[in-house]
This record gives C-alpha cells, structure tokens and sequence, in this order.
C-alpha cells in the first residue's frame, strides 16, 4: 500500500500537471497541420476541392476511432498519472532508505518491499498502457482501410454508372423468326424502341450453360416480360466459338429470348465490369460468373456474383418499371 509521504507527493505531481500550461497539445495540433498540408499538396489533383472547413482524412480518420472507443485516451491519462505517482514514489523510498539506512530502527526488508511495490505499479501501468496502445493502433488500421474500401467502392460505383451510357452503343444479335432469322440492334434501340430488359451473365462456359438451363425453365415469363438473356463466355477466345448452324445449338440457347453479342466491344466492357465484381467479391467473380440486370430504362439495377435467381430477377424488373408502393419489392 502507499505510505502517506506517496499519497502527498502524488497529489502535488497530479496539481503541478493539472495547472501547467498544456504545450504538448499545441505541438501535436501543429504536427497535425503540418501533415496535413504535406498530404493536400501531393493529392491535390486527385481529389476534388475540399468544402470550406471540412476535415481532412487523417483527422476523420481520428475521430471514427475516438467515437469506437471512447474511454482510451482517459485511460491513457489515468495510467500515465498513476504510474508518474509510482515512480516518484518509488525514488522518494530510495533516497530515504539510504539516508536511514544508519539508523537501529531501520528494516532494509520493508524498504525493499516498499520500493517494489512502487516500480511494480510502474509496470504495471506501463504494460496497460502499451496493451492499449497496441489496441489502439489496430483499431486506427482496421479505420483507415474502411474510409479506403469506401473510398474505393465510391470510385467503382463511378465507373459503373458511366458504364450505363456504353452498354447502350453495344449491338446485339437476336432472333426474329421461328426459323431462326437473326438481325442486329443496339442495345439502346431495343430499350427505347421494344421496351426491353436484359439479363447479361458473363462467366466460364459452366457459368453461362448453368444460367441458360436455368433461364429455360422461366421461358414463358421472359417472353411476357420483355426480357433478353445475354450470355458471354469469357473463357472462350472469339476464334474458337462454336459456329454451327442454329439447328446446331442446345435448345437452351436457341430460345428466342436469348442474345448473343454482336461486337469486340463487348469485350471491354464485360471485362471492366468483371474487373470491378473482383474488387467487390474477390477472384472467385472469375470462377462463379456474374449477372446484370438492366431495365428497359437503361439503369443496371443489381450486379450479383454466382448462381442466377432468375425468379427474383424478372421480379425486380417489374418493380423497376412498375413500383408497388403498397408491397415494395425487398432487394434480395
């Protein structure tokens, strides 16, 4: 336990900080600045102009990890303040105990463990202090690398929406006769002028056979729904496409409601787009294929990795186009 002697030379190291001017802060807000200015100057082209008095980054970045954990920097305060007690305590022991250690009533026994007990809270409060430290810069970490993600999906988010106006100058072959007659339109032309919706799977060829045998089986919902199915094999080079006749293919991909595209520039927007679904859901976009919905309005309206839900898919279309205030479609 601490002697009378600590508790008076703790209470007068605790007033003497608590009236001290506080510089310590002003150079940290000056480093702040500082780092600041470095940072806005390098990223100056790269960002839009800040709003007038916005916060930069580094401090939104502070202050997400203030608001998780609230009671850190009191923490911190407390274990520097009480460890700080420790040590002076500590020393004030040494000294005495060597300017008594002549005396017959001295006890080298009780003044060692007087001196121990100090520099043991001295550690005890440091290691607290560091575990908390160490808490802290990971929680700073896991911060920085959400604003970044969110960053990032804002940037993606970006290009898929100036993606839109691309999708429309893509020509598409599709099927105009039971014979198997085939035209060429832009995608645009067939959204404005037919009023149709598409459903772009784009993947390996297990991907794209899996969504077609499934499309098969809603062929009489598409067709009142106004909807194409485009596939687009990403794993098949344009040389080796099968080119048979249309007698030729399975009878899930000579349905009149599938597409087929009619142009190399699909190829750079299915790869863009695939590009951006590996940002979001990682390599397996790759394996797993992925799945546009498009309405007849031109707006992509959901981006999914894996297995097509084509029910839920013609659904939300409608949806699209014919909002039902009263049992609104639940994104899925």
């Amino acid at each position: 336990m601490f002697s009378i002697k600590h508790i008076v030379t703790f209470s007068l190291v605790m007033a003497s900080g608590a009236f001290s001017p506080a510089r310590t802060p002003l150079t940290h807000h000056h480093d702040l600045a500082t780092a600041s200015t470095t940072t806005s100057s390098t990223t100056l082209f790269s960002e839009p102009p800040k709003k007038k008095g916005g916060l930069d980054t580094g401090m939104r970045s502070k202050l997400v990890t203030e608001s998780i954990a609230p009671w850190r920097t009191l923490r911190l305060f407390l274990y520097g303040a009480f460890g700080s007690g420790a040590f002076i305590g500590g020393l004030i022991n040494i000294s005495g105990a060597v300017a008594g250690s002549n005396s017959p009533d001295f006890n080298l026994n009780t003044e060692l463990l007087n001196v121990g007990i100090d520099f043991g809270a001295v550690a005890l409060f440091a290691f607290l202090a560091k575990f908390d430290i160490d808490k802290q810069n990971e929680l700073q970490s896991k911060v920085d690398q959400k604003i970044e993600r969110k960053k990032e999906m804002k940037e993606v988010s970006k290009s898929m929406k100036e993606r839109e106006s691309l999708l429309r100058s893509l020509p598409l072959e599709i099927t105009v006769g039971n014979n198997g007659e085939t035209t060429e339109a832009l995608v645009g032309d067939l959204q404005k002028g037919a009023k149709q919706h598409m459903i772009i799977v784009a993947g390996p060829r297990k991907a794209c056979t899996d969504a077609l045998i499934g499309a098969n089986l809603l062929k009489m919902d598409f067709a009142m729904s106004n909807v194409l199915v485009v596939p687009y094999q990403t794993d098949v080079d344009k040389e080796s496409r099968p080119s048979g006749g249309f007698a030729e293919k399975p009878i899930y991909e000579r349905q009149a409601y599938v597409a087929k595209p009619a142009s190399d520039d699909w190829a750079d927007y299915i790869k863009a787009e695939m590009n951006d679904a590996v940002k979001q859901s990682g390599e397996q976009a790759k394996k797993e294929g992925i799945a546009l919905v498009v309405a007849s309005n031109g707006k992509v309206i959901r981006r999914g990795v894996g297995k097509v839900p084509w029910r839920q898919m013609v659904d939300q279309l409608q949806e699209e186009v014919n909002p039902s205030p009263e049992s609104p479609l639940t994104w899925l």
